[in-house]
């Protein structure tokens, strides 16, 4: 039983580490990204999606 929940985090290990360092890359950006937001939106519309 103890083997085959390692196992299980063996696998899942990589997924969970990758998913950390995206979320830790994207923290700095989403900060610059709300200062710039208000000059964004001024310059390019934001156009509505067509519902089919």
């Amino acid at each position: 039983m103890l083997k085959k929940i390692l196992i299980v985090l063996l696998i899942l290990a990589p997924s969970a580490l990758y998913l950390y360092l995206v979320n830790r890359d994207h923290a700095p950006s989403s900060a610059t990204e709300s200062s710039n937001t208000p000059a964004e939106t001024v310059q390019s519309p934001q156009y509505q999606t067509p519902e089919h």
